[in-house]
């Protein structure tokens, strides 16, 4: 009788330290999420500030393979090249860009009058102009008047502008401190992380950490040459054309391009609406303008410049860009495919291989009949 109370005394200790431990888990998971939620901002800078160096780091690598000298000064000779290329780019494109913009901004008014103009001639244009007579109704809330609190309103955007600028302008500098850091001393950072596991898995770890920098280092590589040519392409594509401010549009699409699936739909949007001002037409020749040129790149260009780089599956980022919009707004969009890129190769290498023991071939060894995920 004893020994079975103490065995069910024993039971009952077990039980209550197993249910301790789920709930002191489910707590660190929650406020860990709770962190990450108030300082997801800062993370993601953070973290773009790591992918630039990696950047740096390779090209440091490379100068110092070519030129036979320090990786000290190799980085110091990688980052008055970037810089003179960040400078260079722009005093050569800023000014057109800013003229461009200010000429579009005291424009929209009457761009968007000749649109309705434009597309008055079919029955959804129609219905689209007659909704929406006016450029300012866009963006005046209801009951809102024109002369109640002008002067308020104008203190409060430039205010609001200015602190934007600032912000942006603060985590540009800030990611580029923590890319040449990272870039200079790489050896520092990586054995401090490394130490924070067994030292019969470090091997693993340093193997996983080399692929996420080769991985990134080709995503990179690619996404920037990709930029180049698009923005190179749209610009001189839409000159041709007769599009107004084909710099401006070029531009966007450029930067647009480094977001992958939902970039080229987002730069393809306000192409077509200037391009209505010129006419149908015209808006028309842009719109396949633009398919042609997705298709290039979507066939062409990034099969062969990503041959190393990420892949991740189209329905996983797309979900992954609107969850990181939702939380942290545009950068999350921006960094989603790097971030999606990192997770994919953990998933792969600690769980899939070390926990499964799957050697990950390509296909899996059941039929699934050509059959869908459900």
């Amino acid at each position: 009788f004893l020994m079975a109370k103490k065995e069910n005394a024993d039971n009952t200790r077990s039980y209550l330290k197993k249910v301790l431990i789920l709930v002191l888990i489910v707590m660190a998971v929650t406020l860990m999420v709770m962190f990450v939620g108030q300082v997801i901002d800062t993370l993601l800078v953070i973290f773009a500030g790591i992918l630039l160096g990696t950047i740096l780091r390779a090209a440091r690598d490379g100068i110092h393979r070519l030129l036979h000298i320090g990786h000290k000064l190799s980085l110091v000779v990688v980052v008055v090249l970037f810089l003179g290329i960040i400078s260079s780019a722009a005093l050569l494109l800023a000014p057109d860009i800013y003229n461009q913009v200010n000429d579009l901004r005291e424009e929209v008014p009457a761009t968007w009058e000749t649109v309705k103009e434009n597309i008055s001639g079919f029955g959804w244009g129609r219905e689209l102009a007659e909704e929406n007579p006016r450029v300012t109704d866009f963006f005046e809330t209801p009951g809102e008047s024109k002369n109640t609190g002008e002067d308020h309103d104008m203190t409060s955007s430039i205010l609001g502008g200015l602190s934007t600028v600032a912000a942006i302008l603060a985590g540009f500098v800030l990611v580029i401190i923590i890319a040449i850091y990272i870039a200079a001393e790489p050896q520092l950072y990586t054995e401090g992380f490394i130490r924070l596991f067994p030292r019969r898995r470090r091997k693993r770890v340093v193997e996983i950490m080399d692929e996420i920098s080769r991985t990134i280092q080709w995503w990179l590589v690619g996404q920037l040459a990709s930029m180049v040519i698009l923005g190179t392409l749209a610009t001189f594509g839409l000159w041709l054309l007769g599009v107004p401010y084909p710099l401006l549009l070029g531009t966007f699409t450029a930067v647009m391009t480094f977001i992958p699936n939902l970039g080229p739909i987002i730069a393809v949007i306000p192409t077509l609406l200037i391009a209505l001002t010129v006419g149908v037409d015209t808006a028309i020749y842009a719109a396949i303008f633009y398919t042609v040129l997705q298709s290039i790149e979507g066939y062409f260009i990034t099969p062969m410049i990503h041959r190393h780089a990420i892949s991740v599956p189209p329905v996983l980022i797309i979900t992954v860009q609107f969850l990181l919009y939702y939380l942290v707004g545009f950068m999350g969009v921006f960094l989603a495919m790097p971030l999606m890129g990192i997770v994919m190769v953990l998933v792969k290498r600690l769980y899939i291989e070390d926990i499964l023991n799957d050697p990950l071939e390509e296909h899996t060894d059941y039929d699934t009949g050509g059959e869908t995920i459900f």
